[in-house]
């Protein structure tokens, strides 16, 4: 198995057209954002300009949890509210304009993902997913079986089980949690 902390500091940000993006990863780590044939991609970007239209493209699903904030939204053509941590699922095709400035988290999971969990939770939990995905909401401790790692806010730690060994996670914190299976892909010709 191998872990990955990824340190919010150590991410490097992109401008986009509603502010400014960073990515903490993208799988394959050779894939790039802008081909948009990629298996997912946790990002967290600000949102800077009112009204900021999210963009569209095909094949993806997508989490969304302001980080420091309320969020809202039209989305297909109806006002919605979202608390601060408060998830937001939506399939990349939707049309969403956001009236709210701030910084976000961004899960992106592509339609032949399966098995999928993402949640905001501060409970212990066990999995086999090849695919684990911690994203801190608060400084946080959490153990990965016995190794511990410290996590700042908006730190994320993200595990590759490619053995799909049983993983015992441990946090009493806030965290975004995610874990799924990858169907194998086959690119589009």
């Amino acid at each position: 198995m191998h872990i990955r902390l990824i340190k919010k500091e150590e991410v490097v940000s992109s401008r986009w057209s509603g502010g400014e993006t960073r990515e903490y990863a993208i799988y394959p780590q050779d894939a790039q954002y802008a081909d948009r044939d990629f298996g997912f991609r946790i990002s967290s970007a600000t949102i800077e300009a009112i009204p900021s239209v999210f963009t569209q493209f095909k094949g993806y699903r997508r989490y969304l949890a302001m980080l420091d904030g309320n969020l809202e939204i039209i989305y297909n053509g109806e006002n919605q509210h979202y608390k601060q941590h408060e998830l937001f699922t939506f399939p990349s095709t939707a049309s969403i304009t956001s009236f709210t400035q701030g910084t976000d988290f961004n899960l992106m999971l592509h339609e032949q993902l399966v098995d999928e969990v993402v949640e905001v939770r501060h409970q212990p939990f066990q999995t086999e997913q090849p695919f684990v995905l911690l994203f801190a909401l608060e400084e946080a401790e959490v153990m990965v079986n016995t190794q511990s790692f410290q996590l700042q806010p908006w730190d994320c730690l993200l595990l590759n089980n490619e053995n799909k060994m049983t993983v015992a996670l441990e946090c009493y914190q806030q965290l975004i949690v995610g874990y799924w299976s990858m169907e194998e892909r086959k690119k589009d010709k």
